[in-house]
């Protein structure tokens, strides 16, 4: 083993030195000093694993004094990850895993709304003044609600290694979708008033809990995310309840999925694999409960909560 000291560009804060370490842990390097101030840092390793550091930290906006930094936001490489997502390679086990649970969670609570609409309770449904009125947003509760436990989980596998930056990112992220899609669903059936509760109850609550991994910080910027959120989102289906709402409220919710998938793309490049690290806890069927409870209580509120003075139905 030989030490190296490498001359820095791009080091800021200590979620630098956090990703210094974690690139160097992942290839099996020892850190022997970082100093962002001066901007250098010491490696004990051989040559070859250097310069595949080298090249993980540039591709990160950290790189050697002298050198070019490689180009940030490619589109190569988020084709590659996501290539890599759905077919199941070793690095994205866990993105995998979660992906295959998506749909079968999918799958299995369509299945047992439409037998219990058909077989179970029609009765029930039947007596829903407007009943066919809630299909689209039914379908839409069951969308959000595998979508945000999706992302709770996934981002659950990054917390012991979340840096500040990073954990205030995803809990901000995280509790503002998640808040949006709750806050619009139920303040479209159920005016902005429950609607707004609804959906910063949901914001907040994930919002903190992801953020708060990197202190008050985080877990104050998570609950900043769904309070806003929780209100724009019933806010946003009261504004439109006379203006194509339900096709708005599809287009909005892909572009929630969209940058779910972005945020999951930006835990990988900071943090490098899931798997080579932590495995995913939670298994299937509880997944699946977890994503039916959800879906169930919004079902509840939408069709038998109380109503405001304005809604779409």
């Amino acid at each position: 083993m030989t030490e190296y000291k490498i001359e820095l560009n791009g080091m800021t804060c200590e979620s630098c030195e956090k990703i210094i370490e974690r690139v160097a842990e992942r290839n099996d390097t020892a850190v022997k000093q970082i100093d962002v101030k001066k901007g250098f840092a010491i490696f004990e390793s051989d040559e070859n694993k250097i310069l595949m550091i080298k090249q993980q930290l540039s591709e990160r906006g950290i790189t050697e004094k002298g050198l070019a930094a490689t180009t940030r936001g490619d589109f190569s490489r988020i084709k590659k990850y996501f290539i890599g997502v759905i077919s199941g390679e070793k690095d994205f086990y866990v993105e995998t895993k979660i992906l295959n649970y998506s749909f079968a969670s999918a799958i299995a609570i369509i299945a047992f709304f439409i037998f219990a609409y058909n077989f179970a309770m029609p009765s029930i449904f039947n007596s829903i003044e407007n009943f066919t009125g809630y299909v689209p947003l039914i379908f839409l509760a069951i969308f959000s609600s595998i979508l945000i436990f999706g992302s709770y989980e996934h981002m659950n596998t990054y917390k012991k290694d979340m840096s500040c930056m990073n954990g205030m990112m995803v809990g901000m992220i995280v509790g503002m979708i998640s808040g949006f899609m709750v806050g619009a669903i139920i303040g479209a059936t159920n005016g902005m008033f429950i609607g707004s509760l609804a959906g910063m109850t949901v914001g907040i609550g994930l919002g903190i809990n992801l953020g708060r991994c990197c202190g008050i910080m985080g877990a104050l910027e998570g609950a900043m995310a769904g309070l806003m959120a929780g209100i724009m989102g019933a806010m946003t289906s009261v504004m439109l309840l006379l203006d194509n709402l339900v096709l708005f409220l599809y287009v909005c919710f892909t572009i929630s999925l969209a940058i779910l998938a972005g945020l999951s793309y930006m835990m990988f490049r900071e943090s490098g694999s899931t798997a080579a690290k932590s495995d995913l806890k939670i298994q299937f069927l509880d997944f699946l409960t977890k994503s039916s409870i959800l879906t169930f209580l919004l079902l509840v509120i939408m069709l038998f909560g109380p109503k405001g003075p304005i809604t779409y139905l």
